[in-house]
């Protein structure tokens, strides 16, 4: 059985997010494919390699094959992945590819499990790997859609475009958010301020959006959001060069995900802008699916 399931980009509250505070999240029209078939042992190929289970070179494909062996005991299995999505960059691949080998073994040994449960084991896996996480990236895979979190509150998923930038560098979230929180713990009267002033930023995003697109209050907030993520030290020269780059040609851009590499996004007026690494995605409404 074949499933995929979609990425995901933050549009405002990185790291905040993590100490409960808001962020906006929307599922974005590039997936991540699984294909699982039944076998007499444990195989894993992907862009990464061909292993067995390896928590090492596939730790989140391993750990959820493990946490779905739990429910259902299985021998052996095959698992294919094909990704649209690059790879440690901010844009949610590792949840998708989780959620997406959840729902194709869930078809393929028939259990029956609800996405209401395939996203439960999803978080165990990111909690498996990462050791913490907010579990937003499994919970957009699983249900598409944009969402205020950590409310869950689902907002009306307009069409627009989103300019997004690989840097090329790796972002690793759980180093990223280790780091922060180490900062935090030094400093915390200096750091959750900077968390409460994201989850304004997010708040007052989401009202933008309700009533319409009003793009320089967005870039204002972008702006904002951007200088923060600075402040607690998830920025690098990279991004900061493509921000540059991107206000030159009068467009307001800001690092997506754990940062340190990964993505910079900008929206609105955005479509024809000709980037080096920079492709354009759209929200996407639907969560993970069987690929018939």
């Amino acid at each position: 059985m074949k499933a995929s399931a979609p990425a995901k980009i933050i549009l405002f509250g990185e790291h905040a997010v993590v100490y409960r505070k808001h962020a906006l999240v929307t599922a974005v029209n590039l997936r991540c494919f699984a294909d699982v078939k039944r076998s007499s042992d444990f195989k894993i190929i992907s862009p990464l390699g061909i292993t067995k289970l390896d928590f090492e070179t596939h730790p989140w494909i391993s750990y959820a094959i493990k946490n779905f062996s739990n429910i259902k005991p299985i021998n052996g299995v095959e698992v294919r992945i094909e990704s649209q999505i690059p790879i440690a960059s901010g844009l949610g691949s590792s949840a998708a590819v989780t959620v997406s080998v959840l729902k194709a073994l869930d078809a393929e040994f028939e259990t029956g499990l609800s996405n209401d449960d395939i996203c439960e084991i999803a978080r165990k896996v990111e909690i498996d790997v990462q050791g913490a996480g907010s579990g937003t990236d499994p919970f957009i895979s699983t249900f598409g859609g944009m969402w205020l979190i950590p409310e869950r509150k689902k907002l009306n998923c307009k069409d627009f475009n989103i300019l997004v930038v690989d840097t090329k560098e790796k972002s690793i979230t759980s180093e990223m958010v280790k780091k922060v929180a180490e900062l935090r713990n030094k400093y915390p009267e200096i750091i959750d301020p900077i968390f409460d002033a994201i989850d304004g930023i997010s708040l007052r995003a989401m009202e933008v959006f309700d009533t319409g697109f009003d793009w320089k209050k967005l870039a204002d907030l972008i702006f904002l959001n951007q200088c923060l993520l600075r402040a607690i030290g998830v920025s690098s020269s990279k991004i900061e060069k493509i921000i540059e780059m991107l206000s030159e040609k009068g467009i307001t851009a800001k690092l997506t995900g754990a940062g340190g590499g990964g993505c910079v996004i900008a929206i609105g007026d955005v479509e024809d802008l000709k980037i080096d690494n920079s492709f354009i995605v759209k929200p996407e409404k639907e969560g993970v699916r069987i690929e018939e």
